[in-house]
């Protein structure tokens, strides 16, 4: 009797040990487990995008994009090469600039405020050029006016799209 006690008592107790020992800790070692797998995934896709980037950084295209985009979007200490730019601009269409007037940058653009005057000719030749320039130009308002020789004047509100506050 002593033998079959003995032995329904270790069985009790390895079930019991079951319950309470071992099987949390298969269920942590799954949740572990399960952990690692998506940790190892993420590992892959972020290597895998650190070629991507190591790939299109090396590419000669993108590099020629990248400095056209600098180009196009110039840093806020280059706000004055662009002003000299526009005013070759007009002075090659044939206008002629009584004032330019720089506000202050915000983060999407420098605002700046241009006077000028010329022939219909003039004016449309320096408003075409200014639209299809590599240098961003948004016109926010403009107003025109014309006298009885026929020369315009022409008021316009733009904003320089640059590189923002951050870039120098």
């Amino acid at each position: 009797m002593k033998r079959s006690n003995i032995g329904l008592l270790l069985l009790a107790v390895s079930v019991v040990g079951w319950f309470l020992a071992i099987r949390p800790q298969i269920k942590k070692f799954s949740e572990n487990a399960l952990q690692v797998s998506v940790k190892n995934i993420e590992t892959t896709s972020y290597e895998q995008r650190v070629k991507d980037l190591d790939a299109i950084k090396s590419s000669p295209d993108f590099q020629a994009t990248l400095d056209a985009r600098y180009s196009a979007m110039p840093k806020s200490s280059q706000i004055p090469e662009v002003l000299v730019m526009i005013e070759s601009i007009g002075s090659q269409a044939g206008v002629t600039f009584s004032s330019a007037t720089i506000g202050s940058p915000n983060p999407s653009d420098v605002p700046v405020s241009l006077s000028f005057s010329g022939d219909l000719a003039a004016v449309q030749r320096f408003l075409d050029t200014m639209n299809n320039n590599v240098r961003t130009v948004i016109v926010k308002s403009q107003n025109y006016s014309s006298d009885s020789t026929g020369t315009i004047t022409a008021n316009l509100q733009v904003g320089l799209v640059y590189q923002g506050k951050g870039a120098k």
